[in-house]
């Protein structure tokens, strides 16, 4: 919890300088990708928050891979979290500073949590609908539950929906029987 808080400080600070040096776009892709590469080589990330370099030398060896490949404010600030021995939050805080990105661009994030795996055709009416509610662009993340048995769950911000099958028969049961929800 208390890397989520520090992680979401360094996230929201870079996402302020991003905006103040009008950078946001080119930072935000290169930080997405390099994220992307981290996630793929668990050795990558490793070696960046773990490694057995020390702080010196991996600012060194830093340099040499990133330089000229990244947008020079997402460098100085990976250096920077180096410096400050904070490289160890960078996956956390890659994932926050995405959020943060999302809600100034007012895109709305939805969790659909099903039942079973989703075909295209029921993905996309259900974005459609969604789409029409919200009327704002939103960014959707499916996931599959089996223990709904039948329906889905959707979580957009702190609200929670459940269409469950599940959850209809625990209601059923409640009424019936007078006894709480498990």
């Amino acid at each position: 919890m208390r890397n989520t808080v520090i992680a979401r400080r360094y996230a929201r600070a870079l996402l302020n300088l991003a905006l103040d040096q009008q950078a946001l776009a080119p930072v935000r892709a290169d930080l997405r990708e390099l994220h992307g590469l981290l996630r793929a080589s668990p050795e990558l990330a490793w070696l960046l928050g773990r490694g057995p370099l020390g702080v010196e030398l991996r600012s060194v060896q830093m340099r040499k891979l990133l330089e000229g490949r990244l947008h020079p404010l997402a460098l100085r600030f990976l250096l920077f979290l180096n410096a400050r021995r904070r490289l160890v939050l960078l996956d956390p805080l890659l994932t926050i500073f995405e959020e943060l990105c999302d809600q100034q661009e007012g895109v709305v994030r939805v969790q659909i949590t099903a039942a079973h795996e989703l075909s295209a055709g029921q993905l996309t009416a259900l974005q459609g609908k969604l789409a029409a509610r919200l009327q704002r662009p939103m960014k959707t993340q499916v996931t599959v539950d089996a223990k709904l048995i039948g329906g889905f769950k959707l979580q957009i911000g702190d609200d929670v929906q459940d269409f469950s099958l599940a959850t209809q028969l625990a209601l059923l049961r409640q009424q019936w029987l007078g006894t709480t929800l498990n």
